[in-house]
């Protein structure tokens, strides 16, 4: 369940809390904010296994899902949380068992794996053939940034836009302030559509240039787990806009409480008073802005909150 309160105007507070509250269930949205997992699991000869067991758990919430493979060896995952931290092991007996640990999850992206399981039977068994599994077709162009990007990366004005313009469709004008409108294939922002976690949040009445509903972007930079970019998808779940969908993906609690904290000053005393020996007149200001991240559980491998807070 997330919480949104803003504020309009500079000056004013922009508040945005995020309560993620998991109970390891699927949750229904028109555009995809998970990930998948799925793939085949053969012997040491390439003849694929039927029956294996397939165990896929995160550590930081201790989400555990279990299958087997089915007649031509294939196993799939599906509506799991973006991130990192996932392990995933295939095991038979008769077999040595393998497993596959640090794998991260990429919004809207199948995650595609394989296991190749060594006998530990000296008997010769009958090789049964199978069909791997399809790849994923890609419903359009599109780009995921993921939480490291977002971390690493340099973003002066705390918004989204200072990530997604290492996109090379992307074009973000500057000349519009704090702004800084997304333009995706040369089209208006408004032509855009911005959702979090399946969301929704466009500027319904047109009274924003940048497309955004608020002044600013309408939720905190350091809320954002993934975002992703993508360009005229091709599939029943998307419509309402014509250049671009930019699908951003809420932080989740884990078992461990976790935050961070922020805070940029800037005045006129940091500015030159001169250029090429002129004067220069730049007037007196002073901006101030903060925020906090803090997340953790409620209940241990059940329950957990994240909240992020910005004032500018």
């Amino acid at each position: 369940m997330n919480h949104v309160v803003r504020g309009g105007s500079r000056g004013s507070f922009t508040l945005l809390l995020f309560t993620t509250l998991m109970l390891f269930a699927s949750a229904a949205a028109a555009i995809e904010i998970t990930s998948d997992v799925r793939g085949l699991v053969t012997d040491d000869r390439g003849t694929p296994l039927s029956g294996a067991q397939v165990t896929l758990r995160r550590e930081s919430t201790a989400l555990t899902r279990a299958t087997r493979t089915n007649a031509a060896g294939q196993f799939s995952f599906r509506n799991l949380p973006v991130g990192a931290g996932y392990s995933v092991s295939a095991t038979r007996s008769g077999y040595e068992s393998e497993s596959l640990a640090g794998l991260v999850l990429v919004l809207g992206r199948a995650a595609e794996l394989s296991f190749r399981l060594v006998s530990t039977s000296p008997i010769e068994e009958v090789v049964v053939t199978g069909k791997r599994p399809d790849a994923q077709v890609a419903v359009g162009p599109s780009v995921v940034f993921g939480l490291q990007e977002l971390e690493r990366a340099p973003a002066i004005n705390r918004n989204i836009s200072d990530i997604i313009r290492i996109d090379p469709r992307v074009y973000v004008d500057e000349s519009r302030g704090n702004i800084n409108a997304i333009q995706c294939g040369g089209k208006n922002p408004r032509f855009n559509s911005i959702s979090v976690d399946g969301v929704a949040t466009n500027d319904l009445f047109g009274l924003n240039d940048s497309g955004y509903p608020t002044e600013r972007a309408p939720f905190p930079y350091d809320a954002i787990e993934q975002v992703s970019v993508e360009l005229a998808p091709f599939h029943a779940n998307y419509g309402g806009f014509s250049a671009c969908n930019i699908n951003a993906v809420t932080k989740s609690g884990s078992n461990e409480f976790t935050g961070s904290f922020f805070y940029d000053y800037s005045d006129d005393g940091f500015r030159g008073d001169s250029l090429e020996g002129n004067d220069i007149q730049t007037g007196e200001y002073e901006d101030t802005r903060w925020g906090f991240t803090f997340g953790g559980r409620i209940i241990q491998d059940k329950l957990f909150f994240h909240v992020s807070y910005t004032k500018w």
